[in-house]
């Protein structure tokens, strides 16, 4: 190496490696990626977030290593000059082996865009990086040809900060009040709707209530949410396991629908249609690091609660869950972080100042920036799982918050989500061995590849998950009782989920076209205001139903783009119950791009006790077998084996005509955020 190469040059050689070399070629081979969920436009400030990011951490870096080398360059007795020989062939060592890393890496997600693979392992391409990073760092030649790429990758860098430039122009919206919803001129007294039982849920008795004051104000509301939570892995709903006593025991006083379903199947379309009331065929997060459309944004429930008078607080220890993440922040006034320390960059309080930072974050470099910060701060096992840590900062504002509106909070808690590792007494109540017994080990196989694993593997993940599921239970039932403590009876309280979690049909997890009860079948506990007994019912119900009937009981009317249906009196036997015979639709349109026409996907839908799963346009999923459509009698085959398209074609065609009709709807292309065929009737003839 030449004695008189410039500190700051070779200081700046890994800096630039990543911003020159490594962010623009995981950027270019995750761009298929990223048009799913936006415009080309939309891929600037992408770009433009994740240079930030990145450039906050390098820069700082860069500086200080120059002074450091600079420092070393004024010592000019030994061991100064060694030392200094030392740090200039390590910094571009690794250079060389960013680099290498991350062209390995690109080759390998474009070669497998094209149903081929690169005959080298991850853990073999790794260290061959290492290795040509050790070589170029104690050979000359290599020295000078790392050397040599730093024009290239200068130039590189300084072009991608000309992208920050973009940022100011893709902010979100700053109002608070973009929409100006009025209250409804009445407001309902909750204790006065009535609310028959179900004629066909066996002996029940008649709800008691706490009887209200002559005119009782609007109630308050409070909604708890825990992700992957599967209805039919709760005792609540007659699972064998004990797994949800204190639910159970809230339960009592309570609405339970026997038959609620998730609109989507996995957290940002699920938690998009309980904030928005609007299915993904409408709201269009399609994809877990989106958002929803502007205009189901601004008609979303926190805004017209916002606009009615209510005061609004959320907490959500899962980020893809958080108000801000999902472009509503705008709308709370108290916010509590999200607590998940597996998504430290993609957080709800730097995306409710930077719109693509979880997008962003997608990219290899942030992901390995990521996991470097996880280690630095120690955090291991599965900590963020805690649901103290959501619970507590919930009940401090409510116990600290000023009563001079009506109140609303929303809490979402990430367990019972993988990792299933749930700490003692918990872990191993369900299964003892010690077997699959730590956060690393408890993450779920996705989709398909479940079907590659051993019955015993299952059956330990499925009894983890169940023991994570308990510990959630032990903290989400008293809970609510404080809350009901702290509010009074006067408070609607629901509880719910973005999505189940599946450990049967050779399909894990959640997300991709899995639409099994197991993922889509989900609890809904709706206690109404000075409730005291409660009842089940059997009235079909689903995620888009949450919005109307909070506005329902705070006295609002709902937005017209609003999908659902208002619950109270769903429970009635009355042929003319404008909810008993509606249909509930759940769907994935992951592979489908946002914007385009939903062709490729898979859609649900389930009337009565018939169920169909239609499977839609070309998917592609590891270890995906044929598919073809599904038709289940949920009657008499609850856990759906048997598949009765070919038996009964007058129902699939029936269904699938009711699938068609709301896709018609629906399902086509979106022009300047809105439906193709809104705009062209909006649009004046000639």
């Amino acid at each position: 190496m030449r004695t008189d190469a410039r500190a700051w040059r070779v200081a700046a050689l890994p800096a630039t490696a990543v911003l020159g070399v490594a962010l623009p070629l995981a950027f270019a081979s995750h761009c298929d990626q990223y048009l799913y969920d936006v415009r080309p436009i939309g891929l600037l400030p992408i770009y433009a977030t994740a240079w930030l990011i990145l450039g906050a951490v390098l820069i700082p870096f860069w500086g200080l290593v120059t002074a450091g080398l600079r420092a070393l360059e004024l010592l000019r007795r030994p061991p100064g000059p060694f030392i200094l020989q030392i740090a200039r062939s390590a910094l571009i060592g690794v250079a060389a082996a960013i680099i290498v890393a991350n062209v390995l890496h690109s080759l390998r997600t474009w070669m497998g865009t094209f149903g081929s693979s690169l005959p080298i392992s991850p853990d073999g391409a790794w260290w061959l990086a290492v290795s040509v990073g050790a070589l170029a760092a104690v050979t000359a030649t290599g020295r000078s040809v790392v050397m040599g790429l730093w024009p290239t990758t200068a130039v590189c860098t300084m072009l991608g900060a000309l992208s920050l430039a973009a940022l100011p122009m893709f902010g979100w919206p700053r109002s608070a009040s973009a929409l100006a919803l009025q209250p409804a001129n009445r407001a309902l007294a909750p204790a006065g709707i009535p609310v028959a039982p179900s004629a066909d849920a066996g002996p029940v008795k008649t709800a008691a209530t706490i009887s209200p004051p002559a005119a009782a104000p609007r109630p308050n509301i409070v909604i708890l949410t825990m992700d992957a939570l599967s209805a039919q892995h709760m005792s609540l709903y007659g699972y064998s396991r004990p797994t949800t006593p204190q639910l159970a025991r809230f339960a009592r006083g309570a609405m339970v629908f026997e038959h609620a379903y998730a609109n989507a199947n996995f957290t940002t379309p699920g938690v998009a249609s309980i904030l928005t009331g609007t299915r993904p065929w409408t709201h269009r997060a399609l994809e877990l690091p989106t958002w929803p459309r502007a205009s189901t944004r601004r008609t979303s429930l926190p805004a017209v609660l916002r606009s009615a008078g209510y005061r609004l607080g959320y907490v959500s220890s899962n980020v893809y869950a958080g108000a801000s993440r999902e472009g509503m922040g705008q709308y709370f006034q108290f916010t509590s972080m999200d607590r998940s320390r597996h998504t430290l960059i993609c957080n709800d309080a730097l995306s409710a100042a930077l719109r693509y930072v979880c997008a962003a974050t997608e990219l290899r470099p942030l992901e390995f920036l990521d996991g470097i910060v996880y280690r630095m701060e120690g955090s291991g096992g599965n900590l963020e799982h805690d649901p103290r840590l959501a619970l507590d900062p919930a009940i401090h504002w409510l116990e600290t918050v000023k009563r001079d509106r009506p109140l609303f909070l929303w809490v979402h808690l990430f367990p019972p989500h993988s990792p299933y590792a749930a700490p003692p007494p918990w872990l191993g109540r369900f299964d003892p061995s010690r077997q699959d017994d730590t956060a690393a080990l408890t993450q779920p196989d996705w989709a398909w590849q479940l079907s590659q694993l051993s019955p015993r593997q299952i059956a330990v993940l499925k009894a983890r998950y169940d023991e994570n599921l308990a510990y959630v239970d032990h903290y989400a039932g008293p809970f609510l009782q404080h809350v009901l403590h702290i509010l009074g009876p006067n408070t609607v309280v629901i509880v719910s989920t973005d999505h189940g979690e599946s450990f049967s049909h050779g399909y894990g997890a959640h997300t991709g076209p899995g639409l099994y009860n197991e993922i889509i079948h989900i609890p809904l506990i709706i206690k109404l205001p000075y409730e005291t007994a409660g009842r089940r019912c059997n009235a079909i119900a689903q995620q888009v139903d949450i919005a109307p009937t909070v506005a329902a009981l705070a006295g609002i009317a709902p937005p017209a783009d609003w999908e659902g249906r208002a619950l109270l009196g769903a429970c009635s036997a009355s042929s003319a119950n404008p909810v008993a015979h509606r249909p509930a639709f759940s769907m994935n349109f992951e592979q489908n791009p946002r914007y385009a026409a939903l062709t490729t996907g898979s859609v649900a839908v389930i009337q009565g006790h018939w169920k169909l799963i239609h499977y839609m346009g070309h998917l592609h999923y590891p270890f995906m077998p044929p598919l073809h459509d599904q038709l289940y009698d949920l009657a008499t085959d609850p856990d759906e084996h048997v598949n009765l398209a070919k038996e009964r074609p007058q129902i699939l065609a029936r269904l699938q005509g009711l699938i068609n009709r709301e896709l018609a709807r629906h399902g086509g292309p979106l022009v300047h955020g809105r439906p193709a065929v809104q705009v062209a009737q909006n649009t004046p003839s000639s």
